[in-house]
């Protein structure tokens, strides 16, 4: 069998709709793929297991390999093999990173254990993704802009509940501090455990929002309208984690900033997941050209690395038929 490829996206997190809810579904959120940063991996088999990787990636594809290899089939169980992670993007900075690296190696790993057409939530289960956000998991499967339902138990992969294309011509601006990162493991479970449950009123404000507001200016092409449901869903949604990330936006400098370019009259400015990346939605190229010229001659961004995209509006499960055995 030859090498098996894998190449993702990024996924971007705008916020969570619900928090410790006492009743109903817990979590639930929205989010977006994008195009890059991504990340490529590749599987084949080999005489003993090896990673080829960033010494940071190591001990996770390994522990991720031997997980999955512990709860898939025993007779499509994969044999020692080579995993090479050829392309990776920042690790803990709000780009779903994590998820869709594991996602990458089970796709790979299932197919080089001779199994085609693993349903993308088994794939996850089996490399223990979707603690709370299936964002991601989503995302790796059909792209585009994702609405997520909840969860109503710590089990369950919380569902899809709407998926729409972003219009092709809308770009995406990430901006990423070099030297600082989000929230991750241990302390991202401490700072859920210190927050109170988010309020109902709270809940359906965010609900109306993505509902009411969002989705329909995605669907009819309505950027600025889009624009601004995202900003003020992020910023909504930021004033319940404040106590925990010390504001509405978790790093000090990245609030500046994306302060800065609101007062400039910038509308679609918000962070992913615990950050610290910022994201800034563009109606086009050339404005997200001119705003990444503003935002790279802002003081504030000097140590930031300023990435234009696109969305990302189909999945890497479509790509199953075309690797190689």
């Amino acid at each position: 069998m030859s090498a098996i490829t894998v190449q993702t996206g990024a996924r971007l997190h705008f916020g969570l709709l619900a928090v410790q809810a006492a009743s109903g579904r817990n979590f639930g959120g929205v989010g977006l793929m994008v195009q890059s940063p991504g990340c490529e991996l590749s599987v084949e088999a080999a005489d003993r297991d090896a990673c080829s990787a960033e010494s940071e990636m190591l001990a996770r594809l390994s522990a991720w390999r031997d997980e999955y290899r512990r709860r898939c089939p025993a007779e499509h169980r994969p044999p020692t093999c080579l995993i090479h992670l050829s392309r990776a993007m920042p690790s803990h900075s709000g780009l779903g990173s994590g998820t869709q690296t594991a996602l990458a190696l089970a796709a790979a790993l299932a197919q080089l254990g001779d199994e085609d057409n693993v349903a993308t939530t088994e794939l996850a289960r089996r490399v223990g993704r979707g603690a709370r956000s299936a964002l991601g998991i989503h995302g790796f499967e059909c792209g585009g802009l994702l609405v997520e339902g909840g969860k109503r138990n710590p089990d369950d992969i919380s569902p899809l509940v709407a998926r729409l294309d972003l219009p092709e011509n809308w770009r995406v601006l990430l901006v990423t501090p070099n030297d600082r990162r989000g929230l991750s493991g241990d302390a991202e479970r401490a700072a859920f455990s210190r927050l109170t449950p988010m309020p109902v009123s709270l809940t359906e404000s965010l609900c109306r929002i993505v509902l009411m507001e969002l989705l329909p200016a995605v669907a009819s092409g309505d950027f600025p309208s889009a624009a601004a449901a995202l900003q003020e869903f992020g910023q909504l949604n930021g004033t319940h984690f404040t106590p925990v990330q010390g504001g509405i936006f978790a790093d000090p400098q990245m609030a500046d900033l994306a302060k800065s370019l609101m007062d400039c009259g910038g509308v679609g400015v918000g962070q992913s997941s615990w950050g610290p990346t910022l994201w800034v939605l563009c109606q086009d190229e050339a404005e997200a050209i001119r705003c990444r010229e503003k935002i790279a001659a802002h003081p504030l961004a000097r140590a930031c690395t300023i990435h234009l995209t696109a969305a990302r509006n189909s999945g890497v499960a479509t790509l199953a038929r075309a690797w190689a055995k």
